[in-house]
């Protein structure tokens, strides 16, 4: 989930909000005169959808510390994905086994 960024009226410093896109082009989220204060300068400001940005890529790694190109990530993804994959194709579900009714 991407951490919305705002841009400071005052200083131009953009600075991370508490608030995550939980998609990208997520639609129906509006935010109406949030107060929130600038990481650099101070300045309290009212902000509100308009204002808020998922920030440009920047080079080097996410705040984590872990690079996306990490190949644990990678795999994990993969492995989730394809979890989800065969349980939806029923393949990652056992049904329970029926006890046996025949009697001898």
């Amino acid at each position: 989930m991407p951490t919305l960024f705002v841009k400071c009226r005052k200083c131009g410093t953009e600075f991370p909000t508490p608030i995550g896109e939980p998609k990208a082009g997520a639609s129906g989220v509006i935010i109406t005169n949030l107060q929130l204060r600038c990481t650099k300068c101070g300045t309290d400001d009212q902000y509100s959808t308009a204002d808020f940005h998922v920030p440009a890529e920047t080079s080097g790694p996410p705040a984590g510390g872990r690079s996306a190109d990490d190949p644990d990530l990678a795999n994990e993804h993969a492995a989730k994905q394809e979890a989800a994959q065969e349980k939806l194709a029923g393949f990652g579900v056992v049904p329970p086994e029926k006890p046996s009714t025949r009697s001898s």
